[in-house]
């Protein structure tokens, strides 16, 4: 397909439902996004990044009772992260995910706060991978309409890219493990 336009949700849905790969806004940076319980999917983003095999991804949850059935934690761990202002994403125990997105049975977690992602979860019932757009270790992709440019022969891989302007953020959001005895600040 690979379309740089503003597809309509149940089309994105279509998309994310065969294992097919998005560029879409965040509240941070644009993120390569799929169905993060699909790992023909998974091994996309993968590919696309040019990232090595064992290391997750951030994963999008619709919201508390979302983040609940992948995964573990305390009560406390719970009102930390609903009450979490700016964006930011939990190292939690995770549970009825691939491994592909575990590191030591482990994941990343971030409710989502942006607007089209709000949206999209009205449709999708699943949690949605949101690494940044970019290849691993290289500066995030700040308009998305370049990513034939940024990925290459891999971008062939990308289904839809959702536009919403130039992003001039530079950081991801912060990231607190909660795997510990008490809470570890992994980025500011």
């Amino acid at each position: 397909m690979n379309q740089t336009r503003n597809l309509a949700y149940p089309q994105v849905v279509q998309i994310l439902n065969a294992g097919g790969i998005i560029v879409f806004p965040t509240e941070t940076l644009y993120g390569l996004g799929c169905d993060a319980t699909n790992p023909s999917a998974l091994l996309k983003i993968y590919k696309i990044k040019n990232r090595p095999l064992g290391k997750s991804f951030p994963l999008l949850v619709k919201n508390g009772k979302m983040l609940a059935d992948y995964a573990l934690m305390t009560d406390t761990q719970k009102k930390m992260i609903l009450k979490a202002k700016k964006p930011t994403t939990f190292v939690l125990k995770a549970k009825n995910l691939s491994p592909l997105v575990m590191v030591k049975r482990s994941a990343a977690f971030r409710i989502a706060k942006h607007p089209w992602v709000k949206k999209l979860f009205q449709y999708f019932d699943k949690p949605i991978v949101a690494t940044s757009a970019n290849l691993a270790g290289s500066k995030p992709l700040s308009d998305p309409r370049a990513y034939k440019e940024v990925f290459g022969i891999n971008s062939a891989l990308i289904d839809a890219v959702i536009f919403a302007g130039i992003n001039k953020k530079t950081k991801g959001s912060k990231i607190i493990n909660l795997t510990k005895s008490k809470p570890v600040v992994i980025r500011p």
